[in-house]
């Protein structure tokens, strides 16, 4: 795994009072037509997420962002899913992974540690 061994070193450098253990791993694949729903990947703050963006070539224009919400359900952030981005953060808080626009031909990927 020597992508969770890198999100383990940042996620030491940034939290370093939290505990850390992989206890799930998975890879969305997301098309034009799908749908996402604003969720949060867990109830407890000692949790977090890394999100890792494989997508060659992405452009703004192909959409695909991952927004992030406030406690007002307002987005707050919106991250678009560039090749070799890594998105760390409190599994708290609420966010979505948006479908990519039909300009691309296939799947927004997203890698979830």
């Amino acid at each position: 795994w020597p992508l969770f061994q890198l999100v383990e070193v940042l996620l030491r450098c940034v939290w370093p009072s939290v505990d850390l253990e992989m206890y799930r791993a998975y890879t969305n694949a997301v098309l034009t037509s799908d749908v996402g729903f604003v969720h949060c990947d867990a109830e407890y703050d000692s949790h977090v997420t890394a999100l890792f963006y494989p997508n060659p070539g992405w452009q703004p224009e192909l959409a695909g962002e991952t927004c992030f919400f406030d406690s007002e359900g307002e987005i707050c952030l919106s991250v678009l899913p560039r090749c070799g981005r890594l998105v760390l953060f409190n599994a708290t808080i609420a966010h979505v992974g948006r479908a990519p626009s039909r300009l691309v031909w296939g799947y927004r990927y997203t890698t979830a540690l």
